[in-house]
């Protein structure tokens, strides 16, 4: 699989963490998903040619392990700056360093009831970064086990419940 590829499926299957952990304000501000099959479709502009779509089996216990995960390493390169919850939509704007280049974006993310969550990052220039839409599918397949993300090829890439 080409870098570029693996990235795009990389950022759709942690979009879950992003949008159900990291943007939220704390743990118990996790909101609550509906377990199964989670379809996200994520467009990078400039990155990718058509969206790239990954499968999660996920729960609300995947979504705290994963918030719990990404919380543990105090060196991430990127801090949140700024995070504001009204209602369903969360904002956050985060600061990060990769190698001494800071970079700043804001992403926006809108959960609709318990089956579908949008999240759009944008550049401190305003353009459009990402933009990852999930939607809750059903059961998940038989042989899929909780935590699982599928790539675009529907072979499980990873599990998100393994460290």
């Amino acid at each position: 699989m080409n870098k570029k590829l693996r990235l795009g499926v990389l950022v759709g299957a942690f979009a879950a963490a992003g949008a159900l952990g990291a943007d939220q304000p704390g743990i118990n501000d996790i909101p609550d998903m509906k377990e199964g099959l989670w379809e996200s479709s994520t467009m990078m502009p400039g990155a990718m040619d058509k969206p790239m779509r990954t499968t999660m089996c996920t729960s609300n216990a995947v979504s705290r392990k994963m918030y719990e995960d990404s919380h543990k390493n105090g060196n991430s390169p990127c801090k949140p700056i700024h995070t504001d919850r009204q209602g369903s939509v969360t904002t956050q704007e985060v600061e990060c360093n990769f190698s001494g280049k800071v970079t700043r974006s804001k992403s926006v993310t809108t959960v609709t009831g318990n089956t579908a969550i949008h999240l759009e990052t944008r550049k401190a220039d305003n353009t459009v970064e990402s933009v990852i839409d999930m939607k809750w599918m059903g059961a998940c397949p038989a042989g899929m086990k909780l935590g699982d993300v599928t790539g675009p090829d529907g072979k499980v890439m990873m599990n998100a419940m393994t460290p």
